[in-house]
């Protein structure tokens, strides 16, 4: 089932605002110790979606940590804006990263929470260099993925990608069929 992350309908917007928190809830948590924030970092939350993940970031950032939250999708960017109006260390991004002109070495942290695997497979290389140019030498990159098919991209097809561009990986944390990982320079 192929789901539209670039116009969704209101339903499935709706939905996937109430989806996120609870399904996530664990792994969330996880990533956040994983990510062990000191406040000042500059964070990438990479298809942020209805802002779920970004809120609780932001919660982690002093006035000296930045947020740029990049999505496709105007409906859910407008979701997030709304969650997030009140802080002013939140930069917000429409499009698509491969057609943004991104400074080199951007972010110290990128997290990229349940969207590899709605990529197109010929679209992905692309997609992930394009991203991992945004990342700080001693940065690291979180992916959050489904592993198991129909719906899932396996771990090898990750780190094929993310090694590919001289990162090296770490699982972070698994349950079930969901897995968070680390990449870094190698």
């Amino acid at each position: 089932m192929a789901f539209n992350f670039k116009n969704p309908s209101k339903l499935f917007a709706w939905f996937y605002s109430l989806f996120c928190p609870v399904y996530g809830r664990t792994l969330y948590k996880e990533l956040l110790k994983a990510l062990d924030l000191n406040g000042s970092e500059s964070v990438l939350d990479f298809g942020s979606g209805a802002g779920i993940l970004a809120k609780k970031i932001i919660k982690n950032l002093s006035n000296d940590g930045k947020l740029t939250c990049l999505d496709l999708s105007e409906a859910f960017l407008n979701k997030v804006r709304k969650k997030l109006r009140k802080n002013t260390n939140v930069n917000f991004l429409l499009g698509d990263i491969r057609e943004m002109d991104i400074p080199s070495d951007s972010f110290d942290k990128i997290l990229i929470t349940w969207v590899i695997h709605h990529i197109e497979e010929e679209q992905r290389l692309g997609l992930v260099g394009s991203i991992a140019d945004t990342l700080k030498a001693d940065g690291k990159i979180y992916v959050i993925e489904y592993l198991t098919p129909p719906h899932g991209i396996s771990e090898e097809i990750l780190f094929e990608l993310f090694n590919g561009m001289g990162l090296s990986e770490r699982m972070v944390y698994q349950r079930k069929n969901t897995a968070i990982f680390e990449f870094r320079r190698a």
